[in-house]
């Protein structure tokens, strides 16, 4: 699609890629007339401005030059320094080569030229700047005049080596876009010359003389050093040569699409399977030139014009932008990613000629109209991702890149990335310990790096879930030690007076040490009954046999201190009204499985009894607790205690109870609770 368009016979000269704005410099064309047959020159600057409407560029300088132009090169010599715009080389029709500041063009300078050189004899048809060093100049002219020029001195310039003969016209010289000593020269007989500028002698000569061939063009690969292609201006052999040195027998590909002379090739440095040419029949094609097709492949084409295609280039910084110029009077912009265009001729009736009228031949010329065409058949490399990085996990990196070699294959690299020398220490440390299952290892480990106290007791209570006694390191970590504990009881049992029912200290402290772990069975290997909860009837609790209700559906929960018994132990009165009544207050005590609202309530960790006492429940040790309330002359605590502790516990509780009752009622209990009928037939007064 064509975005812009300068109506002007001229040379032209992108901006070089290291300037931020894209720029277009035109150069009149020499050997060129127009209808008012005016022979003034001008070197003019056009900016390009894709998101402006129209065709038309602004123009942001202009200058009159002496001379007319047949080559124009645009240099990024000092655009760092003294010229931040670089400066413009014409090959001019007189022999000269003259060098112009491009700022000062910019600002409207009269003065703008630089430097004007006339070594040599006939006309400068070609130009080239090193890609690697931008002072570098490369000139050919006729007489096969080849000149490098050092534009920081351009006084002196030096030949690549001797004139070769037959004397004639250099064509076309380009620099090797790979090696920066190379250069290369053509000439209308045929005849391509590849220099050394280290040696200053030509290092090979290639001619195909089985075609009839006059070179106009030459360019580089950009990625193989070694490939070349030359164009033949000769309307009988209008064809693209492409050429490797290592096989410079015959021509590696030959592309024949242009029905007459090839005038101009400009390879893409950004994508070598895109190549320019310019050619006498109107046409501009876009080759891929490493297609096996025969005869070429043709991945784009341009729309026609009325006369002959003189130049084609990319532009440097975007190069889906290209330039084209004919003999028509137009510099045409057009964008390889916005469509195409083809030209379909119409036929005219051809209009009577006077025969007085010398340029009536001139008059007219068939017209064309625009037919929409295929866009490229490929996507650009330049549109491609240039590399790619993903992390992965334990730091691997996945990494590719595209290469500008088609050739090459694409790799994918994964590679170990270290940052944090101290992370991949620890990620060592524990794939180690897993392996080898040294889990109380690690986290002792841990523990002794921790940086604060709550990282520290962490790491200790996960070491404790791989040691063979967890419960009793759990109790440790939590505070309750053995010798500590037996040394509390010591002094509340002996406050208690002791006795011969009561309970050893050390014993107790023993018990409390070691906590039982809940498997759901007691001793007996029956199933643990459980906690008391609000809303559990008596039955449920503690179960009935075949024989009547349950044993203890009317024991009360007060101690005998709380409610004394009667002076006559004998005999037992019922009353209307239950022994002990909860309150509201009292049954929060009672509620499992859930937190009370009712305000007031609190654990005793004190050194007294209750202390004591609650110690050994938050631990679970039912059977410690039962032996503290024994010690402490609290029956009926101890009897809702062992209650659940299961039935062994239960056991022993009653037994106590009854050998601490000495009245004959609690004999008899003794006997139904324990079912010894036999005992009451033997010893019983009946």
């Amino acid at each position: 699609m064509k975005v812009k368009e300068v109506k002007r016979t001229a040379n032209v000269a992108w901006s070089p890629s290291s300037l931020q704005s894209i720029c277009l410099a035109s150069g009149t064309a020499a050997q060129q007339l127009d209808a008012s047959f005016s022979t003034t020159s001008k070197l003019e600057i056009f900016s390009l401005d894709l998101t402006s409407n129209g065709l038309d560029m602004s123009i942001i300088g202009s200058l009159e030059v002496p001379h007319r132009f047949h080559k124009l090169v645009w240099s990024a010599l000092g655009t760092g320094n003294e010229h931040p715009s670089g400066v413009l080389v014409g090959g001019c029709d007189n022999g000269t080569i003259t060098l112009w500041n491009v700022d000062a063009i910019m600002n409207g300078s009269k003065d703008a030229t630089m430097v004007t050189t006339t070594s040599h004899v006939g006309p400068v048809r070609t130009l080239d700047i090193n890609p690697f060093q931008p002072n570098l100049l490369a000139s050919g002219a006729s007489e096969s005049e080849i000149f490098i020029w050092d534009l920081n001195q351009p006084a002196n310039p030096m030949s690549p080596g001797n004139k070769l003969h037959p004397l004639e016209d250099i064509a076309g010289v380009a620099w090797n876009r790979q090696v920066q000593h190379i250069l290369i020269s053509t000439s209308p007989s045929g005849r391509s010359v590849v220099w050394d500028l280290r040696k200053n002698d030509p290092i090979i000569q290639i001619n195909d003389s089985s075609s009839r061939i006059r070179c106009k063009a030459v360019a580089w690969h950009p990625d193989v050093a070694t490939q070349i292609v030359t164009a033949s201006e000769d309307d009988r052999s209008p064809i693209i040569q492409m050429w490797d040195l290592r096989y410079a027998t015959a021509p590696m590909r030959v592309l024949e699409r242009h029905k007459r002379g090839v005038l101009a090739i400009a390879w893409c440095p950004q994508d070598s399977d895109l190549l320019l040419s310019a050619a006498k029949d109107n046409q501009v094609f876009c080759w891929n030139p490493n297609s096996e097709v025969p005869g070429g492949d043709v991945v784009y084409e341009f729309p026609a014009t009325s006369q002959w295609m003189f130049e084609c280039h990319w532009c440097p910084r975007n190069p889906a932008i290209i330039s084209t110029a004919s003999f028509d009077g137009h510099i045409s912009l057009y964008s390889l990613l916005g469509g195409g265009k083809e030209v379909v001729p119409e036929t005219h009736k051809t209009p009577t000629i006077a025969p007085d009228d010398i340029f009536g031949g001139l008059a007219t010329r068939p017209q064309a109209t625009m037919a929409q065409s295929a866009p490229l058949k490929n996507p650009p490399k330049w549109l491609r991702t240039a590399c790619g990085a993903s992390f992965g996990f334990g730091g691997k990196l996945v990494s590719f890149s595209n290469s500008r070699g088609g050739d090459i294959p694409k790799v994918v690299t994964i590679s170990q990335v270290i940052t944090e020398q101290d992370l991949l220490h620890r990620s060592e440390q524990l794939e180690h310990s897993l392996s080898q299952q040294l889990f109380a290892d690690f986290c002792d480990q841990k523990s002794q790096h921790s940086p604060n106290e709550r990282e520290r007791t962490l790491w200790n209570f996960l070491k404790v879930t791989f040691e063979p006694e967890p419960r009793r390191l759990y109790l440790k970590l939590l505070g309750y030690d053995t010798d500590e504990l037996a040394k509390k009881f010591s002094r509340v049992t002996e406050a208690g007076g002791g006795g011969k029912e009561g309970l050893d200290a050390n014993e107790l402290s023993e018990k409390l040490a070691t906590i039982p772990v809940d498997d759901g069975t007691d001793e007996g290997g029956e199933t643990e009954r459980p906690f008391i909860s609000e809303n559990s009837s008596t039955a449920a609790i503690f179960g009935s046999d075949g024989d009547g209700p349950g044993t203890f559906d009317t024991l009360s929960v007060a101690s005998d201190s709380q409610y004394p018994t009667s002076k006559h132990p004998d005999t037992f009165s019922l009353t209307s009204e239950p022994l002990y009544q909860p309150t509201n207050h009292s049954s929060s005590f009672f509620i499992v499985g859930g937190a009370t609202s009712e305000p007031g309530f609190s654990i005793s960790t004190d050194n007294d009894v209750d202390g004591l006492l609650s110690q050994a429940l938050l631990v679970g040790n039912f059977e410690s607790a039962v032996d503290i309330c024994i010690g402490a002359d609290r029956m009926a605590d101890a009897l809702i205690l062992a209650i659940a502790g299961g039935s062994h516990l239960l056991q022993r509780v009653q037994q106590l109870f009854f050998q601490k009752k000495q009245s004959k009622v609690p004999k008899l209990m003794s006997v139904v609770v324990s079912k010894n009928w036999s005992d009451v037939a033997c010893h019983g007064n009946l």
